[in-house]
């Protein structure tokens, strides 16, 4: 992590956000559902039913995702258990994560939340695809990609004119976001990201994933997997060509590999071509999915 980042100032902002009912919330019902699906790989359709309907605004989402344009066969469908079977369990993860993702933004951001939106859940399916391939746990991976850039989020609902100040210095260049953060704000967004899954009581590894994921060198041994891992999540999702509403690759960078993405993928025996095809397939899986 930046060594100027100041250690309080996460958490004074989170408490702030807290006492203002500005957090994010992750429901008790995603939290079983990631649970479930991570440790009965013979889950039914029933035991979904049952999670998903005791958070009705996960229920009526998925409802409503099932009624668009993708997935309707001309009939609507109000039955929870039917929209589930339409979706297909695979993709329910996806499509709840998503739904609960966009709920979270209670106040509007000063950027898109469109690219940010899309952004996010392409580096989630990309850290999900990664995992399977480097037999890191795929589902923490998906969190992962997911959750690693929530913190801009709550930096800008902190203060919209200090984030705008923000993009201001970042010059539309992810390569300087945490700096430009860290220079108004005293923290920056993993460490912001971190404190939030702390909260949320997420495992250790994908906190220290998502707090490292900048500078993944300097995670613990224990942990590097995991921020290397979300690291090259969020670099596939700029280099598929989804900047996230703030940033983008530079030009540089765009040309050609930078040295932290050789060195992310050195840590992994990742050649950049397998890497590529690997970012393709999940693009593919994503597109599938109507993301």
């Amino acid at each position: 992590m930046s060594e100027a980042a100041k250690p309080n100032v996460s958490k004074t902002i989170m408490d702030r956000l807290k006492a203002l009912d500005d957090l994010p919330h992750f429901p008790d019902a995603l939290v079983k559902l990631e649970r479930t699906l991570a440790t009965d790989e013979t889950v039914q359709i029933g035991d979904l039913v049952q999670l998903i309907a005791q958070d009705p605004r996960l229920a009526a989402g998925l409802i409503g995702v099932v009624n668009s344009a993708k997935y309707t066969t001309g009939m609507p469908i109000s039955d929870l258990s039917e929209a589930i079977v339409r979706i297909g369990i695979k993709d329910v993860r996806v499509m709840a994560h998503a739904i609960n993702y966009k709920s979270s933004f209670k106040t509007k951001p000063p950027f898109s939340e469109k690219h940010f939106m899309k952004h996010a859940m392409l580096a989630a399916v990309v850290g999900q695809a990664l995992g399977r391939a480097l037999h890191v746990s795929p589902g923490e991976a998906f969190l992962c990609g997911l959750m690693r850039d929530i913190g801009i989020y709550l930096l800008a609902v902190e203060s919209r004119e200090k984030y705008l100040e923000v993009i201001k210095l970042t010059d539309y260049d992810i390569a300087r976001l945490s700096h430009a953060e860290n220079k108004v704000f005293g923290t920056y967004h993993a460490l912001m990201s971190a404190r939030l899954l702390q909260q949320w009581k997420f495992p250790k590894e994908i906190i220290m994933g998502v707090a490292f994921h900048h500078t993944p060198d300097k995670a613990d041994d224990q942990y590097k997997a995991f921020a290397y891992l979300t690291f090259l999540a969020e670099q596939g999702a700029f280099r598929l060509g989804f900047e996230n509403g703030i940033a983008d690759l530079n030009d540089a960078d765009r040309e050609a590999p930078s040295e932290a993405l050789l060195n992310a993928l050195q840590y992994f025996g990742l050649e950049l071509e397998a890497y590529d095809e690997v970012l393709h397939g999940a693009l593919e899986e994503a597109e599938k999915m109507g993301m």
